[in-house]
């Protein structure tokens, strides 16, 4: 009798956990693809950073490129948008400023006056070098070196510092530059770092608030070099990123896209490291 109700009880046991034992297995997620990968489909060779808050730059990928010294092309425009509000030649982030009369075909958007938000986001390179021009070289270069920004020097023409090449910036250095504007930590005003921050907010994805500056240097011998830097603000985390692109081997097909699939890279990267949603 007592080893037909062990048997029982081992019958009914084995019936309980037959669900758990036959069950299939938990799905094991799918690989992320590497940041490698990533640059690989791009098809132009690059460096990507990342600065979590409360955590050390970590180079997610093109530890070379990362120390490279680059021309800052359009990503110096922040940093002239702090020096211009903070000096007062430029009184508000509303103020008006106006076209300087120069012929953009490729870009008839800058042919306007215009405020920074505009400025920002279209990257007028009649604004910005305006406001070069009223900032001035002696100041323009006080003003570098004491923030910091790349190798810290101004070459004779202002509204040609972020691309004659005498200035240059390594993508470890445009990530402490950023995540130093994140956080507050540069040597303006609270008032002119919120007004350039907000200048630089560009999107907003599932409650995770991204802002960035575009930058992209050409020379005429094929050579160049882009950017995107920015940071990301959300439920998954405040994080300040770099993202540097090798122009060399760019074709001319490639130039007229590579706006769009510099960013396209940049959010999917950013996805990759879990501070956006896929």
């Amino acid at each position: 009798m007592r080893r037909f109700l062990r048997n029982t009880v081992l019958v009914a046991c084995l019936l309980a956990l037959a669900p758990m034992l036959c069950a299939a297995p938990p799905a094991t997620p799918a690989p992320t693809a590497s940041a490698a990968a990533r640059f690989a489909a791009y098809g132009q060779p690059g460096t990507f950073l990342l600065q979590r808050d409360g955590q050390r730059a970590q180079v997610v990928h093109g530890a070379a490129l990362a120390d490279t010294p680059l021309r800052p092309a359009s990503t110096f425009k922040p940093m002239l948008a702090l020096i211009a509000l903070e000096t007062g030649i430029l009184k508000s982030a509303d103020e008006i400023v106006p076209w300087n009369g120069k012929p953009y075909p490729d870009r008839p958007a800058w042919q306007r006056d215009m405020a920074l938000r505009e400025a920002m986001r279209t990257s007028s390179e009649s604004y910005f070098g305006v406001l070069a021009e009223r900032i001035g070289r002696e100041r323009l270069a006080a003003w570098v070196q004491r923030v910091g920004y790349g190798n810290g020097r101004i070459g004779a023409t202002p509204a040609l510092a972020w691309h004659d090449g005498v200035l240059t910036v390594t993508a470890r250095q445009q990530l402490a530059f950023v995540d130093r504007l994140r956080r507050g930590d540069l040597p303006f005003s609270a008032k002119t770092l919120a007004a350039v921050k907000a200048a630089m907010r560009d999107d907003d994805a599932n409650g995770t608030r991204i802002y960035g500056k575009t930058g992209t240097h050409r020379d005429g011998d094929r050579t160049g070099n882009a950017w995107w830097i920015g940071w990301v603000e959300g439920p998954k985390g405040h994080a300040s990123f770099v993202l540097g692109i090798d122009l060399s081997a760019a074709d001319d097909r490639a130039m007229r896209t590579v706006l769009d699939k510099r960013i396209a890279l940049g959010k999917q990267l950013l996805r990759d490291a879990g501070l956006l949603s896929k």
